[in-house]
């Protein structure tokens, strides 16, 4: 079974948004302590869906993983993360949407302080008060803050698309089960995500489909 077999949502341009997950300075550029080398690919096509969804009506919503930076607000986070407060603290130019991906009037930016961009945030409230209940879901990292994301979304209710083109996921060294590629990570949550919490297609496919059912 495919995965655009599985399901295959209607979307209706007056009850989806589009949610952008961490598209920031610290996870894109080259240097920064988290970058992800495949987000270069997936700019491109975020710019497009962003694009598009404000043509046709559509909400984006910018998600930004930011932490305080004095440690008082990282919990575990600190334990996994060492460095995370120094890595995304707020104020830092490294949390900033990069520049590829401006912001325009009637987006949206919410504020993270894990993984999730559900988890103590007004996401729910913001997307419920639009009377939304589609979220197509793009961004990065794809396993992590994607997928996350993805699953809170379904345990609320949401009708959840990702982009598969336009989420980037990063390699894992030995953890003691082998390394991993940032291909075979891609392949796996992408699966995971079409088999169990969403629809998972292409950007092409969700730009025709958007321009079809936008209003004149």
């Amino acid at each position: 079974m495919s995965s655009k077999a599985k399901i295959r949502w209607t979307l209706d341009p007056r009850r989806t948004a589009l949610i952008v997950v961490d598209m920031q300075r610290a996870f894109c550029e080259p240097g920064m302590p988290l970058y992800v080398p495949d987000t270069a690919d997936i700019v491109d096509r975020i710019r497009a869906l962003a694009e598009t969804s404000r043509a046709a009506g559509v909400p984006v919503v910018f998600l930004r993983h930011i932490v305080r930076g004095d440690g008082s607000d990282t919990g575990r986070l600190l334990d996994l993360y060492p460095d995370i407060n120094t890595a995304l603290a707020r104020g830092l130019p490294a949390v900033e949407v990069i520049d590829a991906l401006p912001t325009e009037t009637g987006d949206i930016v919410v504020d993270k302080l894990f993984y999730s961009g559900f988890h103590n945030t007004d996401l729910d409230t913001i997307l419920r008060r639009r009377d939304v209940d589609t979220i197509i879901v793009c961004g990065t990292v794809t396993n992590v803050c994607c997928e996350t994301t993805v699953r809170d979304g379904a345990h609320r209710e949401y009708k959840v698309v990702v982009a598969a083109d336009a989420v980037a996921a990063m390699p894992y060294p030995d953890m003691g089960f082998g390394a991993l590629t940032a291909a075979q990570v891609q392949a796996v949550s992408l699966t995971t995500m079409a088999y169990e919490f969403a629809e998972v297609t292409d950007t092409a496919d969700l730009l025709a489909r958007l321009n079809e059912r936008a209003a004149p």
